[in-house]
C-alpha cells in the first residue's frame, strides 16, 4: 500500500475571484483591466492547544486514539523524524486476540495489522463489546509489528476534520451558492468560442471552455457528486443548455468527478497556445466556483482544496511555466504541490486511487455504525462485515468480476468475506442486500439523518471502486444499494412530513 505524502504547505491566497472588477465581465480582450494586489491576511494569535477529554477507562481502543491525538499535537511532533514518531506509537499499539495489531495512524484513521500477509489497511476498528474488551495494549512481552511509515501521522493530517460524505441530497444548494453561480456563469458564456476552444464530446459544439472549467470545478469541489434533481436541479440547469445529452438514469443522477488532470488541460491548452490572458481567465472562472461553491458543507473541504492550488496563478500568472515544457502531468505535480497539506487527502481520487477506495470503505463502515444494532448484543453486526455486504450487493448487480482487484486493496479477512459473499448465493450476510428496491429491516435507516450517512458513503464507495478498477463508467441509473436508500429517505422523509405537529 502506497500512501501519498501530505506535501508542502500551500500559499497564502492570491487575489480573489469574486466579484469580477468593478462588477462587470473582464475578458482578456477587454480593456482597462484592473489589476488586483495581494491581499493582507491578518495572522491569528496563537493558542495554547485543546487537548481531548479523556476516554473511559477499559477501552483500549479510545485509550489509543486519545494517546496519539496528544502526542500528535505536541509542538515537537512535525519536526519528528519517522523513526521518532514510530517510537512515540510503539506503546499506543493494541493487539486482539486473532493475532492482529491495530493502530490510530495517519488521517485520524485506524488501521489493522493482519498477521496473514502482514501489512496495514485501514480498517474501522471493532465496535462489539466483547472484541473491545478483549483487546490489550502494548505490553512487555508482546513483539509488535513495525509500523509503516507511510501510516505514520505527520501533524497537519489530523487538523482538518473532513467530516463524512455528503452527497447533494436531502437539502437543496444555499441559494446564496445559486446566485453567485448564475453571476459565474453569466460571465463565463460571453467567452469568444475561437478563443476557448472545446473538444469534450459531452458539451454541445460551439462551448467556449470557460463553461466546461466552471463545470468541472463544481464537480470536483463535490464531495460525493451524486445529486438529487429534485432539489440541485436549479444548481444543475445552469449548465443544461451546453450539456450533451445525457441517457436515462434513475431517481438520483450521477456524475462523473472529472479527474485533476482533466481540469489542468483546459488550461495548459491555452497557455502553450501563446495565450496566457486566455489561461488566467480559465482560472478566474474556477476560483470563482469554488468559492461560491466553498458556502455549502457539502462542496467545502474540496474548494478549499482547489482554491489552495490555484488562487496563486492569479498572483503570479507564470508560476506554471517553467513545468509546462514537460507536459500536463508536471503542471499537476505542481499544482499537488501548492495543496494545503490538511488538505491532501482530497487529492486520492487523482494520485492514489487505491487508497482513496480504501478511505471511502472506511467512511461506509462507520456510516452503517448505528445501523448494526446494539454493540452490547450477542447477534450484534460489526459494521465491517456490513458494509463488505454492500459492497458485494453493488458489484453482483454490475461487474461481480472485478472482485478480485477491488478485494487487493481489503485486509485479508474482508476481501475473503467479498469473495464468499459473492460465490455463495445462500451466504447469510446476503440478507442484508436489497430486495425489490427496498432495503432488509434489519439494515434499514431509523431516520433521514442516518439514511442520508449511509447512502453518501455508499454512493461514494460505488465511485470509487470504478475508478480504482479503470474508470470504468457509473451504471446510469447508479447503484443498488444507494437506489434503497434513496427510496427509504423518501419514505421517511414524507412520513415525517405527514406526521401532525
Amino acid at each position: 500500500m502506497v500512501w501519498g505524502s501530505p506535501g508542502p504547505q500551500g500559499p497564502q491566497p492570491g487575489r480573489p475571484g469574486w466579484p469580477s472588477p468593478l462588477g462587470q465581465p473582464t475578458w482578456p480582450s477587454a480593456p482597462g483591466q484592473v489589476p488586483w494586489s495581494r491581499p493582507y491576511v491578518a495572522q491569528p494569535p496563537a493558542q495554547e492547544p485543546e487537548w481531548p477529554e479523556p476516554p473511559p477507562e477499559g477501552d483500549p481502543f479510545a485509550a489509543s486514539e486519545h494517546e496519539t491525538r496528544i502526542a500528535v499535537g505536541s509542538p515537537w511532533w512535525p519536526g519528528a523524524t519517522p523513526l521518532q514518531r514510530q517510537q512515540a506509537l510503539v506503546p499506543r499499539l493494541v493487539a486482539t486476540p486473532d493475532l492482529a495489531w491495530w493502530l490510530y495512524g495517519a488521517w485520524a484513521r485506524w488501521y489493522r495489522w493482519h498477521p496473514a500477509d502482514g501489512r496495514w489497511f485501514p480498517a474501522a476498528p471493532p465496535r462489539s463489546a466483547a472484541a473491545r474488551e478483549a483487546a490489550e495494549p502494548m505490553r512487555p512481552g508482546l513483539t509488535p509489528p513495525l509500523i509503516a511509515a507511510e501510516i505514520l501521522p505527520t501533524g497537519p493530517d489530523y487538523a482538518q476534520d473532513y467530516g463524512p460524505p455528503m452527497a447533494v441530497v436531502g437539502e437543496p444548494p444555499p441559494g446564496a451558492v445559486s446566485y453567485r453561480l448564475k453571476m459565474v456563469m453569466s460571465e463565463a458564456m460571453q467567452a469568444p468560442p475561437q478563443d476557448f476552444p472545446l473538444g469534450w464530446n459531452h458539451f454541445l459544439h460551439g462551448t467556449p471552455s470557460t463553461v466546461a472549467a466552471t463545470w468541472s470545478a463544481m464537480l470536483w469541489c463535490a464531495s460525493v457528486p451524486v445529486f438529487d434533481p429534485a432539489l440541485a436541479g436549479d444548481l444543475l440547469g445552469l449548465w443544461e443548455p451546453h450539456l450533451a445529452p445525457a441517457p436515462e438514469g434513475g431517481r438520483l443522477r450521477w456524475l462523473v468527478p472529472p479527474p485533476l488532470h482533466t481540469i489542468i488541460g483546459l488550461y495548459a491548452e491555452r497557455l502553450r497556445a501563446g495565450r496566457a490572458d486566455a489561461a488566467g481567465q480559465l482560472v478566474r472562472c474556477m476560483v470563482m466556483t469554488a468559492q461560491a461553491m466553498r458556502d455549502d458543507p457539502r462542496f467545502r473541504i474540496r474548494a478549499s482544496a482547489l482554491l489552495s492550488m490555484i488562487e496563486p496563478i492569479q498572483a503570479s500568472p507564470a508560476l506554471d511555466n517553467p513545468a509546462l515544457p514537460y507536459g500536463d502531468q508536471a503542471v499537476e505535480r505542481e499544482w499537488r504541490s501548492r495543496c494545503a497539506a490538511p488538505l491532501h487527502a482530497t487529492l486520492f481520487a487523482d494520485s492514489a486511487l487505491g487508497e482513496r477506495f480504501q478511505l471511502a470503505f472506511y467512511d461506509l463502515a462507520t456510516a452503517l455504525l448505528p445501523l448494526c444494532g446494539d454493540p452490547g448484543a450477542p447477534d450484534y453486526l460489526e459494521p465491517r462485515r456490513a458494509a463488505v455486504a454492500l459492497l458485494a450487493a453493488d458489484m453482483a448487480g454490475y461487474r461481480p468480476d472485478l472482485a478480485t482487484p477491488v478485494g487487493a486493496w481489503l485486509d485479508p479477512e474482508l476481501r475473503a468475506l467479498l469473495a464468499e459473499i459473492l460465490g455463495d448465493p445462500a451466504h447469510e450476510l446476503r440478507g442484508l442486500w436489497p430486495a425489490e428496491g427496498r432495503l432488509p429491516e434489519e439494515i434499514a435507516p431509523p431516520h433521514p439523518e442516518a439514511a442520508l450517512e449511509a447512502l453518501s458513503a455508499s454512493a461514494a464507495a460505488g465511485i470509487a471502486w470504478t475508478r480504482l478498477t479503470g474508470g470504468i463508467p457509473v451504471p446510469p441509473d447508479g447503484f443498488a444499494v444507494a437506489n434503497a436508500l434513496i427510496a427509504h429517505l423518501d419514505a421517511l422523509t414524507t412520513s415525517a412530513n405527514d406526521d401532525p405537529v
